[in-house]
């Protein structure tokens, strides 16, 4: 009954893997339902960049099994996929690896981010929506090298977010750099550099009152969540616009 998966042509037909939010796979624009597992080993080789052998992978999915039983596992979960029609995982040697086909939501995300820390061009900007939109990776696991990933990527899209709403004010793209900025706050409310962004996209627009109400609002989260008060870069950002209300 058990199946391999093997080494040839990786897919007849397009497939994604969503793995914001909750687990999703498509395959010719068709929603396909996997078992979890199958799912947990598809999202594992998705967040690799390198191809895993087959032990590790086993059990590293499979921590509190045999070695015997998480490799049995694992052939089970490979022989699941391969029922949906397409191949998705292909083999190298001993070794698994997503098919490079396969399109992967939090890796095109990633790379957005990367790109517009390293130089914001109009294209990504122009993307910013999918990046603003994007939620946390599979949430509601709680895997370890989940948990892991999950750092990362919050942090990366955040430093993406924030270098893109930097590029879009000095362009005096302020609408733009006003979403940008919000998709970061609101992802990360005690985040002051992310409420920096907003502040002075609001001076920027000249809505004083607005930039006021934002430097009152995070003052406020601040002292109620962790008792601190914002840097002396956030406060000199307003000074000079309410040194009498402050």
């Amino acid at each position: 009954m058990m199946m391999e998966v093997t080494a040839g042509p990786a897919l007849v037909a397009p497939a994604r893997l969503s793995l914001t939010g909750e687990f999703g796979l498509r395959i010719a624009n068709r929603r396909v339902v996997v078992p979890h597992s199958v799912e947990r080993v598809l999202a594992y080789l998705a967040l690799s960049s390198h191809p895993v052998s087959r032990s590790r992978l086993a059990g590293v999915l499979w921590l509190d099994a045999s070695e015997h039983r998480a490799a049995n596992n694992l052939r089970t979960a490979l022989w699941r996929l391969n029922r949906s029609g397409a191949r998705l995982i292909v083999a190298e040697d001993d070794r698994l690896i997503l098919a490079p086909d396969v399109s992967v939501d939090i890796a095109e995300l990633s790379a957005m981010s990367n790109r517009l820390i390293d130089d914001p061009s109009e294209h990504d900007i122009a993307r910013l929506s999918q990046l603003i939109g994007g939620a946390e990776l599979l949430p509601d696991w709680d895997d370890e090298w989940v948990v892991a990933d999950r750092e990362r990527f919050r942090l990366l899209r955040l430093e993406g977010l924030e270098h893109a709403a930097e590029a879009l004010i000095s362009r005096l793209d302020l609408g733009r750099a006003l979403q940008a900025a919000l998709g970061a706050a609101q992802s990360e409310p005690l985040r002051e550099s992310a409420r920096r962004l907003l502040v002075r996209v609001h001076l920027a627009q000249g809505n004083v009152a607005e930039a006021l109400r934002e430097y009152v609002s995070y003052r406020t989260v601040l002292r109620d969540e962790i008792g601190i008060e914002p840097s002396l870069a956030m406060h000199e950002l307003i000074r000079a616009h309410a040194a009498e209300r402050l």
